[in-house]
């Protein structure tokens, strides 16, 4: 039996941030820490002692942009001690667009730099999913997760055709856009998050200690018995690929 993948959480927004770490260090439950500053990976990287399973990503997360300007002297400093970029992408939501100009700004330079080193990329796209996807084909990136995908399914096709994955949660088999989405996703494209804790499971917020329960429902509604395999194949196969270029 293959270990559980969560492919993006927010371990430092849990109250009990250093217990959730250890729970997937000790179940061997592999997690995408996904940072939403430059500042908050290195603090990370400081506080939590390095794991086989828990792997921090280097992030700017585009909500935070009406808090802190992106620190691109930070960012650079940390890079090339991670092969991971998140949470990072565009929100063109009501509340955000008027950064419009500014997220693009920093979203460019990130995607430069994610291929220039390689990175995989766990991507917010609120409202912003054309955008997105240009700007991540402009700049050649080869491995992007599109995480917690709101956007139409017309453009499903054009990002598949661009070798981009995406990671679904539990929140998503709540609407029937998000279970129409989903049932268009080829499985060998599919990876599994909580967006912890934001992400709601029964009506709260996720914890690590739902992923077999949220793997089970995916399972039933996808129509497979095998989830944990499949899913622990796509993330082995995207590392495979990333490996290869490197």
């Amino acid at each position: 039996m293959q270990n559980y993948v969560d492919f993006h959480v927010h371990i430092d927004y849990y109250e009990n941030y250093k217990e959730v770490y250890e729970y997937y260090t000790t179940n061997k439950i592999y997690a995408l820490f996904v940072t939403n500053f430059p500042e908050i990976y290195r603090k990370s990287k400081e506080t939590f002692a390095d794991s086989k399973y828990v792997k921090i990503a280097l992030g700017y997360h585009p909500e935070m942009v009406e808090i802190k300007p992106f620190n691109r002297k930070e960012f650079d400093r940390q890079l090339d001690k991670t092969k991971y970029l998140g949470e990072v992408g565009l929100d063109f939501s009501k509340r955000f667009y008027k950064y419009r100009d500014e997220q693009i700004k920093v979203f460019r330079y990130i995607c430069q730099k994610a291929n220039e080193g390689n990175k995989i990329m766990s991507i917010h796209s609120r409202n912003a999913e054309k955008d997105v996807l240009k700007i991540l084909n402009e700049y050649k990136v080869k491995y992007a997760v599109f995480h917690w995908y709101t956007g139409s399914s017309s453009l499903l096709q054009d990002i598949l055709a661009s070798g981009y994955y995406f990671s679904l949660n539990p929140s998503m088999l709540k609407s029937k856009k998000g279970k129409e989405f989903i049932s268009n996703v080829p499985l060998e494209r599919i990876l599994i998050e909580t967006d912890g804790p934001y992400g709601k499971f029964k009506n709260r917020h996720i914890t690590p200690g739902d992923i077999p329960s949220a793997y089970k429902d995916f399972e039933y509604f996808l129509g497979v018995e095998n989830l944990r395999e499949i899913v622990f194949q796509n993330l082995n196969g995207l590392l495979v690929k990333q490996l290869e270029r490197n």
